[in-house]
């Protein structure tokens, strides 16, 4: 794969929006540069749920990034170099102490393209070194927009769990690895139902709220 203007793009939009500023930017030189040799697709999506993410498919190595988000570029170069060093590293290494040298040292790169401003690089590269890489997203400003429509959107479903009639010591039933099973609830979390065997007391496994697909009310 080669990262010049003429050479194939590593570029894969999913949707029907040809023509905005991501699209644009990640097709541009500089960024080809930084993708090139590191992976094979990227896709442009809409999803809510993340703003990138590194994954691997039918022996590709690929990067998601949202535009549902409207992150400045220099805040979607970092989300870049973030899912690079994912794959720099292996996927199985998520956010060891691997990954945050190779995301620093793509922020590094990112800056010598011109992607990012000294500033910025410097900024980065203090999150990807010392911050925790797990809710970052974007700059800390952004992240923390995210955190609380996060936690906000998960409150709701919360709330609406506990009014259908989710309790402690009641039953529910969850989809675990493409399976229906049911269990009684331990603990009600702020994310997640702890769920045990029914009439025991050992949490054996913590079901999001999404993946409750029924509650058993007496």
């Amino acid at each position: 794969m080669s990262n010049t203007g003429e050479s194939e793009s590593v570029l894969d939009v999913l949707n029907n929006c040809f023509s905005d500023e991501l699209h644009d930017f990640v097709c541009s030189e500089p960024m080809q540069e930084l993708l090139a040799d590191r992976v094979n697709r990227v896709h442009l999506t809409t999803a809510k749920t993340y703003a990138g993410r590194a994954v691997c498919s039918n022996g590709e190595r690929q990067i998601r990034l949202s535009k549902r988000h409207g992150l400045e570029l220099d805040e979607m170069t970092f989300i870049i170099c973030h899912e690079l060093a994912h794959h720099e590293v292996g996927l199985e290494q998520q956010h060891s102490d691997e990954w945050r040298e190779a995301c620093a040292e793509l922020v590094r790169e990112a800056g010598r393209l011109g992607l990012l401003s000294k500033r910025r690089v410097k900024q980065a590269v203090k999150l990807a070194l010392h911050h925790p890489a797990t809710s970052f997203r974007g700059w800390p400003k952004q992240a923390r927009r995210f955190e609380e429509e996060r936690d906000a959107a998960r409150e709701r479903i919360r709330e609406e769990l506990i009014e259908a009639g989710l309790q402690v010591g009641g039953m529910v039933g969850f989809d675990y690895r493409g399976s229906p099973w049911h269990g009684e609830v331990i603990r009600i979390n702020r994310a997640t139902v702890s769920v045990g065997e029914p009439g025991g007391e050992r949490t054996l496994l913590r079901v999001p709220f999404a993946r409750i697909t029924r509650i058993y009310v007496d």
